[in-house]
């Protein structure tokens, strides 16, 4: 089940790149109240929800492959950078989505449906995060699709494609982002500009250890050197 959609979740960082240009984000000063792990307009992320949807996905990939072999370890704090850039994403999308009064589709309430089905075997707290997780791409991705297909409307082009749609979508969010507060804390370590992870430590990444850390595709070996505590075993299919 997670080897593909884990796998998936790479694209994420690009959509971000693509249309998402946050201010305050990745820069080291940036105030944040103790908490904080995003403001996105009147929406605010807690780092204890990062923290907890990360370990419980983690513990639901791990759950979900225990029978594989060839399992990866995957630095905790790649994964945490990947779903800050999920969830602040969808943060936005939900919010275009009352801005235009749009409902996720038929479509992408299947696929939440199917997705608990086959995540019968969690428990409800992995159960909840993987859903959140894997689903904030579809959803992202739907809403968007229908925004853009009304500005599109609007501008008496009714026969576009719908990737011509969601590009359009894609725009109505870089322009709603530019209109709004949108601030990730910096501890988390992500250049919205470009969807890579920074080093935002006041130390320097100066061994090859810790240069690894900042990499935006840290090395097995990298990930093989920390404790335990620290990584996520994924199928290799998810983790390459």
């Amino acid at each position: 089940m997670f080897n593909s959609t884990v796998r998936s979740l790479r694209c994420l960082p690009v959509l971000a790149a693509s249309v998402v240009l946050l201010t305050g984000c990745g820069v080291a000063g940036t105030e944040f109240h103790p908490g904080i792990a995003a403001q996105v307009g009147d929406d605010t992320i807690t780092t204890k929800h990062v923290d907890q949807v990360t370990a419980d996905f983690c513990a639901a990939a791990e759950e979900d492959s225990k029978d594989q072999s060839g399992r990866v370890p995957q630095p905790m704090r790649t994964l945490t950078q990947r779903f800050t850039v999920v969830l602040v994403t969808q943060a936005v999308a939900e919010q275009l989505a009352d801005d235009y009064d749009v409902e996720p589709t038929s479509s992408y309430n299947s696929y939440v449906a199917n997705l608990r089905t086959q995540l019968v075997k969690l428990d409800d707290d992995q159960r909840d995060a993987a859903v959140e997780i894997l689903g904030a791409q579809t959803y992202v991705q739907d809403v968007l699709t229908t925004i853009g297909g009304k500005e599109l409307a609007e501008q008496d082009n009714t026969s576009a494609s719908d990737d011509e749609k969601f590009a359009a979508g894609q725009d109505v969010l870089t322009k709603w982002i530019a209109d709004h507060d949108v601030e990730v804390n910096p501890k988390y370590g992500i250049d919205f500009a470009t969807g890579a992870p920074i080093d935002t430590d006041l130390s320097y990444a100066l061994g090859e250890t810790a240069q690894g850390g900042v990499s935006q595709e840290p090395s097995a070996g990298y990930a093989a050197g920390l404790p335990e505590l620290q990584t996520c075993l994924l199928p290799p299919s998810s983790a390459a």
